[in-house]
């Protein structure tokens, strides 16, 4: 027999494998520097435990495709996830005998997608405007027969004033500009302007007036405008969860070939930090300087 050999066990060696082990990973890009680590406060503020983050998808599917592995690890640090589905999915149906009541079987599979996640349907909540009608609901105004409603308007300025202001949230994810959809595109531009409308004075029946939040944007179809500057990356176990809340959309019958190519990607998502660069004058003033 060989010899007992003994064998030590460094606390950095712990503190390795312990990291290794952890069931999520990020890195946050500062200024050319790559800072890692296994705990969301350190890369994203407003992660205490408690606190509230909301993501808003323009369609019930879009969050656990772009922010599935996201989701999860706010829910492990704590936060609490409130997500608010902006349409009602209405054209989403594959095969023509769904027509009439696609919106109802997307609705089951979107509580079942998200329970996966961690995120109970208590914490989901809908706006209900048509899926692919948002052109009409830009804006605010006075609400006609049957529009659904919040104190007496509707539009998507009136519904995000009220829900940010409803759910206050810490930091807020929406999908990026850059998507073909036009319900991606239009929902993205009526939130920044709702962040506005929100932190102010203006409609003082939709609630009362909150600090600006932490803005991200999440990757679904089509590429950043600029690059991001956050990576999350999970386990295994992570992974899978998130591949089957996308499964979960049985009534989307491309959804397999969608899993088979996130599988392929592997388990990383990628955040961009959104900073609103407001006019000053001052900017400009040196390059008409004598």
């Amino acid at each position: 027999m060989p010899p007992a050999t003994n064998t030590f066990v460094t606390p950095s060696d712990l503190a390795s494998s312990a990291r290794e082990n952890a069931p999520f990973r990020f890195t946050r890009l500062e200024n050319g520097l790559k800072k890692r680590t296994d705990k969301l406060a350190e890369v994203i503020d407003g992660s205490v435990p408690g606190a509230t983050w909301l993501f808003v998808s323009p369609h019930d599917d879009d969050l656990c495709i772009g922010a599935g592995l996201t989701m999860q690890a706010a829910r492990h640090a704590g936060v609490d996830v409130q997500v608010l589905i902006v349409t009602d999915g209405c054209l989403g149906y594959c095969r023509a005998e769904h027509r009439e009541s696609i919106a109802k079987i997307r609705r089951a599979e979107t509580y079942e997608s998200f329970e996966m996640l961690g995120i109970a349907r208590d914490r989901v909540s809908y706006i209900n405007y048509p899926d692919g009608g948002l052109t009409s609901y830009i804006g605010r105004r006075a609400a006609r027969n049957l529009e659904p409603a919040i104190e007496g308007y509707v539009g998507l300025q009136n519904a995000f004033t009220y829900y940010l202001r409803e759910f206050r949230p810490t930091c807020v994810f929406v999908p990026t500009p850059t998507d073909l959809h036009p319900d991606h595109q239009i929902t993205h531009n009526e939130l920044l302007i709702s962040l506005f409308h929100a932190s102010g004075d203006i409609w003082p029946e939709l609630g009362a007036p909150l600090a600006v939040p932490q803005l991200f944007e999440l990757a679904i179809y089509c590429d950043f405008a600029d690059a991001p500057n956050l990576e999350v990356r999970g386990n295994g176990d992570v992974f899978q969860h998130k591949l089957r809340s996308i499964e979960a959309y049985r009534s989307q019958l491309q959804i397999a070939s969608l899993v088979d190519s996130i599988r392929q990607d592997g388990p990383y998502e990628y955040l961009r930090d959104v900073h609103f660069r407001l006019y000053s004058s001052k900017k400009y003033r040196s390059l008409f300087a004598d």
